[in-house]
């Protein structure tokens, strides 16, 4: 019998055969897959329900970076496998970036707020934790390359480019005759 592969020892190369890879593990036919990797139709299949298990379990950060507050520098969103949970808090705390659970305002409460979800996994929370620190860099990298696109030009730069052209324009000019067959023209 074979043995089965796990996606540990499946070998990936380079994007396209990432692509190809992804293809066959979610999209084509189960006996593609069997073939493709030299196993059998229940080893692939097998091998299907692993990895979409794990696509579905591993939860997809998105960040959005704010002005900071105090300890708050953003709002993140979790997709949990197609559930989606909206405003948790980034926060730059002492001991690195972290998820703060979504709350709304409960006047009873003795915080005054009241937790709307929470991570009771540890290592769930981790996890969360090292995507929030990564999106939140990421985030803001893209925020800092829009500025600098769409950023005006300063007065100095833009005289400098001026000072630039007009030295190559002169340089490209024919030096003018002096004496008595400059003035021609007369």
């Amino acid at each position: 019998m074979a043995k089965t592969q796990t996606a540990a020892e499946i070998p990936v190369v380079d994007e396209a055969a990432q692509e190809e890879m992804h293809r066959l593990l979610f999209d084509a036919p189960i006996a593609e897959l069997a073939g493709n990797q030299g196993i059998s139709i229940d080893e692939a299949v097998r091998l299907r329900v692993e990895q979409t298990v794990a696509a579905v379990t591993e939860p997809q950060v998105t960040v959005r970076p704010i002005e900071p507050k105090g300890k708050l520098i953003g709002f993140a969103s979790v997709n949990f496998g197609g559930v989606v949970v909206d405003d948790f808090k980034v926060v730059n705390g002492k001991n690195g970036v972290f998820l703060g659970a979504p709350s709304k305002p409960a006047p009873g409460s003795r915080t005054g707020y009241h937790a709307t979800a929470r991570v009771t996994d540890g290592a769930l929370q981790e996890r969360l934790d090292t995507a929030a620190a990564a999106g939140y860099s990421v985030a803001v990298e893209k925020l800092i390359a829009r500025a600098e696109a769409v950023r005006p030009t300063s007065i100095k730069e833009e005289m400098a480019k001026a000072a630039e052209g007009a030295a190559k324009e002169n340089a490209a000019r024919t030096a003018p005759t002096k004496g008595k067959e400059a003035r021609d023209d007369r």
